[in-house]
């Protein structure tokens, strides 16, 4: 009837009857528009659904997101979808193949926080979406500071002037912090997987973020690399040149990822018992996250599954050690082949994978290794196979520089490195193999530790 002829009527009725058409055509016109909204809201709800979210603020949010389905193509989704362990990522996985591309397309470009922060999405997908949170987030910091620099040039009460010059400090960390993750992203070949940025309420300094080296979605083998203590998104330019090298020595068609995703316990927070590094609070309330990460690897290349390591480096390993533990992380990371502990202050009772695929380093004069603050050091643990820190003469004449301390277990040409690049690469019969005992470890026997 709409794309017909116009009925040769005159008079009032004729101009009554062809503005009735015009409006007919333009709601016509708006449906696809309408059912595009409305299809988005009912997958999104379903995500939240099944990542836990309360019915009712899904009902609640749901309710909003199909009032304006006719007004925003794709619909806001519900509260509370992203973070923590956030929605199973096999269900998001088929959610996201369930959508149409022009579905997909007005998501990333109305919702990217929620595009960059799903796991079991294309890591195309989500670096993408992340790179717009980014872009979006550095330009807020920016006009921040400026505000917060033109309240300060205005003031002249010394109460006041402490209080604005403290805010212009929180900003400027952010800003940075949201600079050293631009700069890591800022080559080839990497990819912003993930990217969470408080609001300005809430310090303004806390960034979390996930880079990859690489391709995840099509690498046979996948490092995944969580740091500990003192650690954030600052070091991540430096991070990703180890992670390079430890990528290029696991061979062909390895990627790698530094993440972030946590708040790692700070050194002014150690008499904060719900932030300190001597307690499994900031462990605990990590490990989902990570948990949730490394499923999604797998769960964005169904059928295609990678080789996954998962690398905890001191407080990072009890993260990590968590992220695999059906008590830390519901369920578990059960897409995770094999597991490397560098210099760890111990992982609780069970290491977290089958005997043969749990790996621990520890370099001499490395005194967190010997504390086993966090149950018995892991080089003592059964089940759990001692990798060489020691330096190395190779058969080819090639020497393997020793690690020694705590910070240098990914530092290029030593035998750390090249131990944890033959298990990332799959090859660790190529592994030189040693329990790392020393004299801490003896010293602890003594006193009976």
């Amino acid at each position: 009837v709409l794309a017909g002829p116009v009925p040769g009527w005159r008079g009032a009725a004729a101009g009554a009857a062809a503005g009735a058409r015009t409006s007919l055509r333009e709601r016509h016109d708006a449906l696809p528009v309408d059912l595009d909204g409305t299809l988005a809201a009912l997958g999104t709800a379903t995500v939240a659904l099944a990542g836990g979210v309360p019915p009712a603020v899904v009902d609640a949010a749901l309710a909003g997101a199909l009032d304006g389905a006719g007004h925003t193509p794709a619909g806001p989704p519900p509260t509370g979808v992203t973070g923590g362990r956030g929605p199973e990522p096999g269900e998001v996985a088929r959610w996201w193949a369930g959508l149409d591309p022009d579905t997909r397309a007005v998501l990333e470009r109305e919702r990217p926080a929620l595009v960059g922060g799903l796991d079991g999405l294309p890591a195309a997908v989500r670096d993408r979406a992340n790179r717009v949170v980014l872009a979006g987030a550095r330009e807020d910091a920016r006009r921040e500071e400026q505000a917060v620099r033109d309240r300060l040039v205005r003031t002249a009460d010394p109460v006041e002037l402490a209080s604005i010059g403290w805010e212009l400090h929180e900003v400027r960390a952010r800003l940075a912090r949201l600079g050293a993750v631009a700069a890591a992203v800022d080559a080839p070949g990497r990819a912003l997987l993930d990217l969470e940025v408080d609001a300005p309420a809430d310090g303004g300094s806390g960034v979390r973020a996930a880079v990859a080296r690489g391709d995840v979605d099509a690498a046979a083998h996948v490092g995944v690399f969580t740091a500990g203590f003192t650690t954030g998104v600052d070091e991540l330019p430096g991070r990703l040149g180890e992670l390079d090298a430890l990528a290029a020595a696991a061979g062909p068609g390895t990627a790698a990822v530094a993440w972030y995703g946590y708040d790692a316990p700070q050194a002014h927070e150690v008499a904060d018992p719900d932030r300190s590094v001597l307690g499994r609070a900031p462990a605990e309330e990590g490990a989902p996250g990570l948990a949730s990460f490394l499923d999604g690897l797998d769960a964005a290349r169904p059928g295609r599954e990678a080789h996954v390591t998962a690398i905890g480096h001191s407080y990072g390993s009890v993260v990590t050690a968590a992220a695999l533990s059906s008590e830390g992380a519901p369920g578990g990371a059960e897409g995770v082949d094999d597991v490397v502990y560098l210099g760890s202050p111990g992982v609780g009772e069970v290491p977290g994978r089958p005997p043969g695929h749990a790996w621990v380093v520890e370099a001499a004069g490395d005194p967190v290794a010997d504390t086993a603050w966090f149950g018995p050091d892991p080089n003592r643990m059964p089940g759990v196979t001692g990798l060489s820190a020691r330096e190395v003469v190779l058969p080819d004449g090639r020497v393997l520089a020793e690690s020694r301390g705590h910070g240098a277990y990914l530092t290029p040409g030593t035998t750390s490195a090249a131990n944890v690049a033959a298990v990332v690469g799959g090859r660790p019969q190529d592994a030189v193999l040693d329990r790392g005992v020393g004299a801490g470890d003896r010293l602890r026997r003594l006193v009976g530790g």
